[in-house]
């Protein structure tokens, strides 16, 4: 309740005052380069996030998968949303359009292995239990898959998958990790958590990994650091063989204001790392605290922490990158050639929890959120 009365409050101010920059609109508060163009409310409540393959989206929920068909991203048409019952929580989607994964660590603990090959009748080929790792990632085109936990799973032959193996035990990782990212076939770089360095790691033998490289995750953390802290994310543009390298995490619930302490967005030089260098921090981004007005809140229940974050098909050696924000909606920064973090526009939402923020073209951005479902926004870039 006091949430909505803040929302509400801020809502007034913004009418009142008129500020430049700050427009209201239907969806929420925008940017002046950011048009509010509408919200799918078919996923509302509790929308967790996506994968955009060819023309289709694959969006997973606590409670249902759904395909859609994007062929005109401002008009996406439903094909088919499959219940899956309460399962918490896949926020990674991970599919290559046959196969697709969907991992529960509540209430249950298992991977469910999806044949998602007929766009409006998906079926669950196999359930492995104790694989519900916090995220799993298809590797080595869909036959391999990772988790977040540790889980080696074979692929190969999807209804009788298996899981094969621990790569955190043959890797010697002590300390978890949330997420990993194949940038190239073959090729993962890791989310930590703070314990231990994002890694980048050969895994076309999947069940054999060599780290090539590792590297600081953020060599201006703040101590003590919460527990709950971790790299949520990362990516390598371009199968890694651009400039930047991008992380992003957080510590949500820890503060009620957002401060740098939060931890944020973060940029790497890693041109160096393809010949085996280090990992050179660059740029930190962190949204502020602010009025409503200026696309910013005076309080942030969840830390104004990212979640999920896509780099934009043309981005090379810079451009523009989408971050979620839980309650600071969809931020649009740029990246500059120089290595320097600007903010480019931004989508904050009314009463919203995004989760994750995808380009499904160069204009055109889906931000799924927890509790609205899919807002599209259209950015126009300057």
């Amino acid at each position: 309740m006091k949430r909505v009365l803040s929302l509400l409050a801020g809502m007034a101010l913004l009418l009142s005052a008129g500020p430049v920059g700050a427009e209201p609109t239907a969806g929420g508060f925008v940017s002046d380069n950011v048009e509010f163009v509408r919200n799918i409310p078919i996923e509302a409540g509790t929308a967790t996030g996506a994968r955009l393959v060819g023309k289709h989206l694959y969006l997973t929920s606590w409670k249902s998968i759904s395909i859609y068909d994007v062929s005109d991203p401002v008009d996406p048409v439903l094909l088919s949303m499959t219940p899956v019952g309460l399962a918490f929580e896949n926020e990674d989607v991970s599919t290559d359009g046959q196969v697709l994964l969907f991992s529960e660590s509540a209430p249950g603990n298992a991977l469910h292995v999806w044949d998602v090959s007929n766009k409006e009748r998906p079926v669950k080929v196999a359930e492995l239990p104790g694989a519900g790792d916090h995220t799993h990632t298809c590797i080595l085109r869909c036959r391999w898959s990772y988790g977040a936990d540790g889980s080696i799973v074979d692929l190969r032959d999807p209804p009788k998958a298996r899981v094969v193996g621990d790569w955190h035990e043959k890797l010697g990782i002590t300390g978890g990790t949330h997420d990993v990212d194949e940038f190239r076939n073959g090729f993962i770089v890791t989310s930590p958590y703070f314990s231990g360095p994002i890694q980048l790691v050969d895994v076309r033998r999947p069940m054999h990994p060599d780290v090539i490289v590792s590297g600081k995750p953020h060599p201006v953390a703040p101590e003590p650091v919460p527990a709950a802290s971790n790299v949520h994310a990362t990516k390598w543009p371009r199968g890694g063989r651009d400039r930047f390298l991008m992380a992003e995490g957080g510590s949500n619930l820890y503060q009620q204001t957002c401060s740098p302490e939060g931890r944020n967005f973060w940029l790497f030089d890693a041109s160096r790392w393809r010949g085996g260098g280090p990992l050179r921090f660059l740029d930190e981004y962190f949204p502020g605290s602010g009025t409503f007005t200026d696309g910013k809140l005076p309080v942030s229940p969840l830390g104004c922490s990212p979640h999920w974050f896509d780099v934009h098909p043309e981005f090379r050696n810079g451009g523009l990158v989408a971050v979620s924000y839980y309650d600071y909606g969809t931020r649009i920064l740029r990246i500059t050639r120089r290595g320097a973090i600007e903010e480019a526009g931004w989508f904050l939402p009314y009463g919203g929890v995004t989760f994750s923020a995808y380009w499904l073209t160069e204009e055109i951005v889906y931000a799924v959120d927890a509790v609205r479902g899919i807002d599209i926004l259209r950015f126009r870039d300057a």
